[in-house]
């Protein structure tokens, strides 16, 4: 489709997504979570570390340490990795990515203080600082353009990593023993997939105590956070869907203080 401006059509144009995003994402969400994903690759790297990465602060200009050990990791410990993710590994994605055009060195003339070749020379000079001038101006506006667009880069491989990790299986085993969980007063929606919300369920009533198997780590909407866990549920009415955590009072006494988006005792899905 294209839009209207001054009387011409000028073509919409897409955000690029971050493969290196894109990579991490499927591998954060594949896990199960960022703590899952450093527990299961031994603290390779740290939470902060992927939460740098998943926000496309990543390294630009060299492959780190850091990345040659989860990219190793991940191709003997991630099933599908690195095309499950539709995405180069994250060694191809990391490190410099863009490269301007260089200025040519000046010739040198054999003949330099002669008359008829100071012309010459004056025209090369006058040549190379328009391409000098040129070469900043393309380079300033890359940076300007590049930061305009790294928040929308970063939504949108979050979707795509999202998009992707829906097609591994979620995890469902807890430790075998049930926990009960208390519904806040707005109660609590449901779903059959946290990572896409899809297939929305029953919503559970307020201060309704459900049983609940276990908690898997799905950041898919910002109303989850800051935890980004989610309840699998055991009780009949909604076995087997999905609820956010931060809907229940997880230990909280109803009517006091809420200071607990997530009941840590319950276990992680595996």
């Amino acid at each position: 489709m294209t839009e209207t401006a001054a009387g011409r059509d000028v073509p919409k144009t897409a955000v690029p997504v971050d493969p290196f995003v894109t990579q991490i994402g499927w591998l954060v969400a594949t896990a199960g979570g960022k703590e899952q994903l450093v527990q299961r690759c031994g603290g390779l790297v740290s939470e902060r570390t992927l939460d740098n990465w998943t926000a496309g602060s990543y390294p630009r200009t060299k492959v780190t340490g850091a990345v040659r050990d989860l990219d190793a990791w991940a191709r003997q410990a991630m099933p599908g990795y690195p095309d499950a993710a539709g995405a180069p590994s994250l060694i191809e994605a990391c490190g410099p990515y863009r490269s301007a055009p260089a200025v040519p060195e000046p010739a040198v003339d054999a003949e330099e203080g002669s008359p008829e070749r100071r012309p010459r020379r004056l025209r090369w000079v006058l040549g190379a600082a328009a391409a000098v001038v040129v070469l900043i101006a393309a380079v300033v506006t890359t940076v300007v353009v590049v930061r305009h667009n790294d928040a929308e880069a970063a939504k949108a491989a979050a979707a795509a990593a999202a998009r992707s990790a829906a097609n591994v299986p979620l995890p469902s085993t807890g430790d075998g023993t049930s926990r009960t969980e208390l519904t806040g007063s707005i109660g609590a929606k449901t779903f059959a997939d946290p990572r896409t919300l899809t297939a929305g369920g029953a919503a559970i009533p307020a201060n309704t105590e459900i049983q609940v198997r276990c908690r898997y780590y799905a950041p898919s909407v910002p109303s989850v956070t800051p935890d980004g866990f989610w309840y699998l549920i055991e009780s009949e009415q909604w076995n087997g869907l999905w609820t956010p955590a931060n809907s229940f009072m997880n230990g909280d006494v109803p009517g006091g203080p809420y200071t607990h988006n997530t009941d840590f005792d319950v276990p992680i899905c595996t």
